[in-house]
């Protein structure tokens, strides 16, 4: 038997690096390599998103306890 942590786990660390590559990514077409303001808004913004995002998707996880956990 798993217990909560280990579905908030599964679910926080690849959706939010993976919302985190992908906004950060698909907003380095957008911006101008010499603006060092834009550069760290993008990244302030990107890492806002996975985070928030990763944590109300965990929750919810945590709860509904969704997952495909190996069973030994």
């Amino acid at each position: 038997m798993t217990n909560r942590s280990t579905y908030f786990k599964i679910t926080f660390i690849p959706i939010s690096a993976g919302l985190f590559a992908g906004i950060l990514v698909f907003g380095l077409f957008d911006i101008d390599f010499s603006d060092t303001k834009a550069l760290k808004n993008l990244l302030l913004k990107s890492l806002v998103i996975a985070v928030g995002t990763g944590l109300i998707l965990s929750i919810l996880n945590m709860f509904l306890k969704i997952g495909n956990l190996q069973k030994k």
